[in-house]
């Protein structure tokens, strides 16, 4: 990267952020903001358990704590059968356009259901 072009970015970047210090409406949108994280994270933190099973010196698991559910073999069928679309579509798009710069024939596609 050139020199001069890195002197510039730095420059720029910090106009920019003097001039978002300067900006009140931002600093006090910025404060609402961390104000907002700070109580989501104290509301996060308190739903911890506190509790420490005996002997361990980890905190115990939360009681709503379900193993997760194993992936449903429709939906990996469904993954693949759209694979296999979108493939085909792909090529019927790849013959359309090698027709279309040919023009050796006529509109691709008619009568034929996508």
């Amino acid at each position: 990267m050139d020199e001069n072009l890195a002197k510039d970015f730095v420059a720029v970047w910090q106009s920019e952020l003097t001039a978002m210090a300067a900006d009140r409406e931002l600093r006090e949108t910025w404060a609402a903001t961390l104000g907002l994280w700070a109580q989501a994270a104290n509301a996060a933190a308190a739903m911890l358990p506190h509790e420490q099973t005996p002997g361990s010196t980890r905190p115990a698991e939360p009681p709503w704590t379900a193993a997760a559910a194993a992936a449903s073999r429709t939906s990996m069928d469904e993954v693949e059968q759209l694979s296999r679309r979108v493939a085909e579509l792909e090529q019927r798009l790849a013959q359309f356009l090698d027709r279309r710069d040919g023009d050796s024939a006529g509109p691709a596609g008619e009568g034929e259901a996508v």
